[in-house]
């Protein structure tokens, strides 16, 4: 049977990071934090302690990948903890829900920054995205991973030099950070709601490890490539969450009208360098988007390839094409189930639709490393990289995931559980897929 290559090195991974990091979510869920928690300090705090959040998760992360340097993330890991059952609703959320919702999501923000107003042209822009990205990862890993790096080099580019201008020549304030607004909620309520839309930004630190059966020296490769690419990108986060508070202060309009909370680097670019400069920046910014859609269905299909492989699902998803060395039907799965999304959910929905699932089964992840730690589960001849901080790292990271989903499930049930909801779809279809 023809197998996976490993492919790709400590700069790939590290930019396949920080690329599947650095997506659309930055750049629009500044008016929805705001108007959710409208405190500067606040704000800043959240962004702070998704950061350091998403840090341990990587550190976790780390682990597990070292033990077990095969495709398909989160799926391998619960499954090895907890048993087939668990570890194939893990890997049906990732397959079905926060993974090819994520493209979705990510292909629809291309045409909202590219100012593409006509509904029936947005889609079509959205469902062309996906398509032509897995054309260019059903040819080879190498490309894929060439296409990603690229975007991202002209990402951080565009990022840093926004950071940069903004600061030393842009037309902001610094009395901006004094402004607050009353809050709807209490701040223990207001603040892991706030969080949701900070951990679906931050979502994406785990990406190398759903490739981990293409890396060169996993053991060191991956570890490296989740700490530095985590660390990294929480800094360009708090940066430009303080220059969007720099351009705008909370009371702003981009931050209590709806129809322009999700252009905020457009209107923040506007007021610190005026419309035109602030209108080329949006476009770029769909440039950047495009980016981590690479970085998504560069790593979404081989959760399809590892479940198929493991014998929940067909074994075709399992096949690997003989030419490219890729999971070509497990990518071409995953993008015709993006574009379905793209087309019949809107903005609002598939970040719900994402958020929620991802943020419970990364909670089982944390708890899975405990168990498999108490095991000494790992796969033979595997070099474990032991985690910074165990146990206390882990219990924190899984104590503030399970935070932030109990509470929003409490505050807002309709639009959080949807997600889990589709989920729950695969507990009748794995009993039928064993019972086949």
């Amino acid at each position: 049977m023809t197998e996976l290559k490993r492919d790709l090195g400590v700069f790939s991974c590290t930019m396949l990071v920080a690329g599947n990091m650095i997506g659309i979510g930055i750049f629009i869920t500044a008016g929805r934090i705001y108007q959710t928690l409208p405190h500067p300090p606040a704000i800043l705090a959240a962004w702070i302690v998704g950061g350091l959040l998403s840090l341990a998760g990587g550190l976790v992360y780390a682990e597990l990948s070292t033990r077990f340097p095969r495709a398909g993330g989160g799926f391998v890991y619960i499954t090895q903890a907890f048993g087939p059952f668990l570890g194939f609703l893990a890997g049906f959320s990732s397959s079905l829900v926060t993974i090819p919702g994520t493209a979705a999501f990510l292909a629809i923000g291309v045409t909202k920054y590219a100012g593409i107003m006509d509904p029936v042209v947005a889609k079509t822009v959205a469902v062309a995205s996906i398509l032509l990205i897995s054309f260019v990862n059903d040819r080879g890993v190498l490309k894929g991973a060439w296409l990603q790096d690229s975007f991202m080099v002209l990402k951080l580019a565009l990022i840093f030099g926004l950071i940069f201008a903004g600061f030393i020549v842009g037309h902001g304030s610094f009395s901006n950070f004094g402004v607050s607004l009353e809050s709807t909620r209490p701040f223990l309520y207001a603040f892991p709601l706030a969080l949701i839309p900070v951990m679906y930004t931050y979502s994406g630190w785990d990406a190398t490890v759903y490739v981990a059966g293409e890396v060169k020296d996993p053991a060191r490769t991956l570890p490296f490539s989740l700490f530095f690419g985590c660390l990294l990108v929480m800094l360009i986060y708090l940066a430009l969450a303080c220059l969007y508070l720099y351009a705008l202060p909370v009371n702003a309009e981009p931050f209590v009208t709806p129809e322009n909370k999700s252009r905020i680097v457009t209107v923040a670019s506007q007021a610190l360098f005026g419309v035109t400069v602030g209108n080329v920046i949006g476009a770029m910014v769909a440039v950047s988007v495009i980016g981590c859609l690479s970085a998504t269905i560069l790593t979404g299909p081989r959760v399809i390839f590892a479940m198929a492989r493991s014998g929940l699902l067909p074994q075709a998803a399992g096949e690997v094409n003989p030419n490219f060395a890729t999971p070509s039907k497990a990518i071409w799965f995953h993008g015709i189930w993006a574009c379905l999304l793209a087309v019949t959910g809107t903005f609002d929905q598939l970040l719900d639709y994402v958020t929620v699932p991802m943020v419970f089964f990364a909670a089982i992840n944390g708890l899975s490393l405990i168990i498999l730690r108490s095991k000494n589960a790992s796969d033979p001849g595997a070099v474990p990289y032991k985690c910074f901080g165990y146990p206390v790292l882990p219990v924190l990271f899984i104590l503030g995931m399970g935070w932030i989903v109990v509470n929003t499930a409490v505050q807002n049930p309709k639009d959080s559980l949807w997600g889990l909801a589709i989920v729950a779809l695969g507990i009748p279809i794995y009993f039928i897929l064993k019972k086949r």
